[in-house]
């Protein structure tokens, strides 16, 4: 009994240690506001639209991990942009100040088949506006503040559960010109009960041949330029979001979604300011878990309900207010 008990312990300590991560991963800055398109995200002012399509996937059970032939298809709808509001360089100091405002929205309708009862939505919707101030406090240190409201939703009933409030504060160290990290703390209302969370983010580049990029918690890639139109990259992409639904039994209303890949991904340069973006490989990892939406039960969730892995395929254009240099 005491074996069982300990063991017990070990694991709830486990599960609240792994929710916490995730938490930590849909509340990063960076993975809120700029992650949204995948291959397409905005690395400065622009705007930008992708289309993502995941095929049929059949669907692994939470209680035992056994394959059904239950299947769920996806094709994903995303927008981003970001708009420079201001801008001001101090001539004597060379700090930075600006303020930026972004927004993004993503579009998923699922195609479910052969299901005894309703699991994954018929269609999801995720829109956020967000005011984003950026500071530098000194040579190495700078300031990123931000505030976002967003509804993320099953389309069943809108109403204000699904309406997500965060903000918050990352002081980030440029330690070199390639490497940076950052701290802090996120605002969040995600479990009804505003509360407190930290946040991070690390980046790592390098500008050889073959260009690494570890932009924590959104990515891993691995670019080179085959001409000076062309990029080709291998990444490895983490997505996350937290929608309110309807359809869920016992009041959990709160549904986490992660998904990991891998792909290739081409950049063709159409001209300054204008890039078409195409990839394509292996969805890891799509899940979805569901708890209630009490900060009592933050860390109550249940076992995941998962898609097999699969291909996916995407496309989309960013436009670029500032001329890139070829």
């Amino acid at each position: 009994m005491m074996g069982y008990t300990s063991k017990h312990l070990q694991l709830r300590k486990q599960k609240k240690s792994l929710c916490l991560l995730v938490a930590i991963f849909a509340l990063t800055p960076a993975q809120r506001l700029f992650a949204q398109l995948g291959a397409t995200s905005l690395n400065g002012p622009g705007i930008g639209f992708s289309v993502d399509y995941l095929p049929a996937s059949r669907y692994i059970r939470p209680e035992d991990s056994v394959k059904t032939h239950s299947t769920s298809s996806q094709v994903r709808y995303n927008f981003g942009a970001i708009f420079s509001l201001s801008s001001r360089v101090d001539t004597i100091t060379g700090k930075v100040r600006n303020w930026s405002l972004a927004a993004s929205g993503s579009y998923t309708k699922f195609t479910n088949k052969d299901y005894e009862h309703n699991i994954f939505p018929e269609e999801l919707l995720g829109t956020q506006l967000a005011l984003q101030h950026y500071r530098n406090i000194n040579r190495r240190w700078s300031l990123v503040a931000l505030v976002s409201a967003g509804i993320y939703t099953d389309l069943v009933k809108v109403d204000e559960k699904d309406l997500f409030v965060n903000g918050g504060v990352l002081f980030v160290k440029q330690v070199n010109r390639r490497f940076s990290y950052g701290i802090g703390a996120m605002l969040t209302n995600s479990f009804g009960t505003p509360m407190v969370l930290p946040a991070f983010m690390v980046r790592w580049q390098t500008d050889n041949k073959y260009r690494i990029d570890i932009n924590f918690p959104e990515k891993i890639s691995v670019v080179t330029t085959l001409n000076k139109y062309t990029d080709l990259g291998l990444a490895f992409r983490m997505r996350g979001a937290a929608y309110d639904v309807e359809n869920q039994q016992n009041n959990k209303r709160m549904m986490g979604q992660t998904e990991m890949s891998i792909g290739l991904e081409n950049t063709w340069h159409l001209n300054r300011h204008i890039d078409f973006v195409a990839s394509g490989g292996a969805t890891l990892l799509n899940e979805v878990s569901f708890q209630e939406k009490n900060l009592s039960h933050m860390f109550d969730k249940d076992h995941p309900h998962r898609l097999a892995t699969n291909y996916f395929f995407s496309g989309g254009l960013r436009w670029n207010f500032k001329p890139a240099r070829h």
